[in-house]
């Protein structure tokens, strides 16, 4: 049976929940705290603990983590989420240090059945997400939090969202590459028609590359966690395939043969997708 998750506005948990109760001494051990506007996050290996921090990053990631904990605990692996706190400009989120190895880091060791056992368990992983439903009489594409849409691919554009429909999340797509053309300067959008405004909206991680993957040194290899959900929310469901194949290298395998093993592909709205990113120079 489908686990449903009623996304009434009510219900949503609330990104203005600015803390809760743990302290470390994160910029202390940062590197580059005071050099880069999004730090790496501080490691803390005798307590099992990672601290993301700084402006870029969001509550609505470990929102969303202790939603998926909740709902998905024995089909979708994600770090535990420990707190968060607001000062501020600056966010940090407590989590769960994974002690595995990214799934970029030991692909090239991995033989064909290695690959092929985590793609298969990445695909049941995306199955139990598009599992979770939104409130049929009140569906939104929108942030975790049915605020705007976080997607790094919409950073320096207008915020966008919450959306009452795959229709309008289309239309704002196609309205991206004129927005800063005068009203008398704009033209028909030849792509438009190629994005469906049918077909439904899903929980989507929204960045689900190979660094993203945390798996075991041990064989058959075994997927430990998901991480980094900063980007995640309700999407159409071609999102999670475009954005996929978007954070892959063009030529390499991963995108050419085994993106399509765990995800549907929707080539021709990756086309579309593909020619948005490029005109507003997202790339």
């Amino acid at each position: 049976m489908p686990t449903t998750f009623q996304a009434e506005a009510s219900r949503l948990p609330q990104a203005t929940a600015t803390e809760m109760d743990f302290r470390a001494e994160v910029t202390a051990r940062s590197k580059d705290f005071k050099s880069t506007p999004q730090p790496a996050p501080v490691k803390f290996d005798n307590l099992n603990l990672i601290v993301k921090f700084g402006p870029h990053v969001v509550v609505e990631e470990a929102l969303c983590l202790r939603i998926l904990q909740k709902t998905l605990a024995d089909t979708v692996p994600v770090p535990e989420v420990y707190g968060w706190r607001v000062e501020g400009a600056y966010a940090c989120i407590y989590m769960e240090l994974i002690q595995g190895e990214s799934l970029y880091n030991r692909w090239d060791y991995l033989g064909d059945r290695g690959r092929a056992s985590i793609c298969h368990q990445l695909r049941d992983i995306v199955s139990s997400l598009r599992e979770v439903e939104q409130d049929p009489t009140d569906p939104f594409i929108g942030s975790i939090t049915r605020q705007s849409l976080l997607d790094y691919v919409f950073q320096g554009m207008p915020p966008g969202g919450p959306f009452k429909s795959i229709k309008d999340f289309n239309d704002w797509c196609s309205s991206l590459p004129q927005n800063w053309l005068p009203d008398s300067r704009k033209y028909a959008d030849l792509y438009r028609p190629f994005l469906p405004d049918t077909g439904t909206i899903k929980l989507t991680h929204g960045d689900l590359h190979q660094g993203n993957i945390m798996i075991s040194s041990t064989s058959p290899p075994r997927i430990l966690a998901v991480i980094d959900w900063a980007h995640a929310g309700w999407y159409p469901d071609y999102w999670e395939y475009c954005k996929s194949l978007y954070t892959a290298k063009y030529d390499g395998e991963w995108r050419n043969i085994w993106i399509s093993k765990f995800l549907s592909p929707h080539t021709a709205e990756f086309g579309v997708f593909a020619e948005y990113i490029m005109q507003v120079g997202a790339v």
